[in-house]
């Protein structure tokens, strides 16, 4: 049965297939025996593509307000991030992941680039709430699955810019909002374009909330941020 769901999860993110889904992640999280998992793209940072339930979105949320954390060090330099458990990991290399991700009662996370030759096409990030290492089965399959991921992705890559194709740029981006109140504020307060979204993700991390729900606000004018 596992590997019947393998070889259907594989032909289903191969070029031209339906690609990967919010189901597809929970199928995927079934497989690996964990209790979620997320794909994310790197693209002007890191853009949260699916997610199989909220945990796996707000941890993704946490990574890119605090921006530290394994799937955005797994998306820029290519390596792996097992984390067995976050409770005993240390904490030098993301000193405030560790916390906001236990404060979502994950205690384990696992990250697997998507990469394909030199191409750094982002993550595939899996997460338990009980800590404990992954089996050499469900590793071995995270990193089939993983392959599979990147070549889908750089499929709608452009060859001759940096842009990518109609299968990527019609995505319903997670962070869709975000992006568009970052040139809000840029605007508004007369600042460049990471310093205002530096501004979201510092009142975001304040306030405790979602940066999406931030971004939301600012859009709907329910929150306008101080100048300075």
């Amino acid at each position: 049965m596992a590997a019947k769901t393998l070889t259907e999860l594989v032909g289903e993110s191969q070029p031209g297939g339906p690609g990967p889904s919010h189901r597809w992640c929970g199928r995927l999280a079934e497989l690996l025996v964990v209790d979620g998992t997320a794909v994310t793209f790197r693209v002007d940072g890191s853009e949260l593509l699916w997610a199989s339930n909220e945990t796996g979105t707000r941890l993704d949320d946490a990574q890119y307000t605090l921006g530290q954390g394994p799937a955005l060090d797994a998306a820029r330099d290519g390596g792996p991030y097992l984390l067995p458990d976050l409770e005993r990991a240390s904490t030098t290399r993301w000193p405030l992941f560790g916390a906001e991700a236990l404060a979502l009662g994950v205690r384990a996370v696992f990250v697997l680039p998507l990469r394909l030759g030199a191409a750094r096409i982002g993550a595939l990030v899996c997460h338990r709430c009980d800590a404990g290492p992954l089996s050499q089965r469900s590793l071995d399959d995270a990193l089939a699955v993983s392959d599979a991921l990147a070549v889908f992705l750089l499929s709608g890559a452009r060859r001759d810019t940096e842009t990518f194709g109609p299968e990527i740029e019609t995505m319903d981006l997670h962070r869709a909002e975000v992006h568009q109140a970052t040139g809000m504020l840029s605007a508004q307060l007369r600042i460049s374009l990471p310093t205002a979204l530096a501004r979201l993700r510092g009142h975001a991390y304040a306030s405790g909330r979602p940066i999406t729900d931030v971004a939301r606000d600012v859009l709907d004018r329910r929150l306008r941020l101080p100048d300075s």
